[in-house]
């Protein structure tokens, strides 16, 4: 993270690059986090939610969630929901969610803190439907508060974490499959940053452009439903 800070810094020119460190998978230190933001900045134009995860075996969060739905839907729902206030001030600001192609075709929020089975990605799916579900429906909530939210696939990106997932010896042939982080990153930034996105809300995005994600996840019911859900299990309701 510091290199990374560091790099910005001498890139831009401008030192006025922080860090901030937390443990998305558990609550308290997203409460920490968005604190930290609250007391360093006094509005935010940008948020963009890009933390995740895919586990090949089956853990708990500290909170006792699945830690698939901890780090890639309830980290970002949290974070968000207690930074709206600074987003707010910002003026026009944007929320930018990084979801991903692989979305489940069905969804019981009841089933998803503790499933009754597991599967990496399984998992991995619901909980990016889960995202888009709910920037589709943050979207609807905050659109008089001149915010907008939108969600989108990076493309298959080439890291160190997603190369894990694969055996050893197939690692160098992922690279041909997959792209850079910097060119994963695109999307993330036309939606941050592009005056053609400042008006647009409640869409899904991929290579740049507004495409639809699967059918259900359209269903205003269930967005409802998971939404609610959602505030009580980040003790938000």
């Amino acid at each position: 993270g510091e290199a990374a800070r560091r790099e910005i810094a001498e890139t831009t020119g401008n030192e006025n690059v922080d860090l901030l460190i937390a443990d998305l998978a558990s609550q308290r230190d997203v409460r920490r986090l968005a604190e930290q933001v609250r007391e360093r900045y006094g509005r935010l134009h940008v948020l963009v939610n890009n933390a995740g995860g895919l586990f090949p075996k089956r853990q708990t969060s500290p909170d006792g969630f699945e830690m698939t739905l901890a780090v890639n839907y309830l980290s970002p729902f949290l974070l968000t929901h207690l930074l709206l206030e600074e987003l707010e001030k910002g003026g026009r600001a944007r929320i930018v969610n990084v979801a991903s192609e692989v979305q489940a075709k069905r969804l019981d929020p009841d089933d998803l803190p503790d499933p009754a089975s597991y599967g990496s990605f399984q998992a991995y799916g619901q909980a990016k439907l889960a995202v888009i579900l709910t920037t589709y429906y943050l979207a609807g909530r905050v659109r008089d508060r001149g915010i907008t939210v939108n969600a989108l696939h990076p493309g298959v990106v080439y890291t160190p974490q997603a190369s894990r997932v694969a055996p050893a010896f197939a690692r160098p042939l992922m690279k041909l499959f997959m792209v850079s982080p910097e060119k994963g990153a695109r999307t993330s930034l036309y939606l941050a940053s592009s005056p053609e996105a400042e008006s647009m809300t409640g869409r899904y995005f991929k290579d740049g452009k507004p495409k639809r994600s699967v059918p259900v996840s359209y269903d205003e019911e269930l967005q409802q439903r998971l939404y609610e859900r959602s505030l009580e299990w980040t003790g938000l309701s």
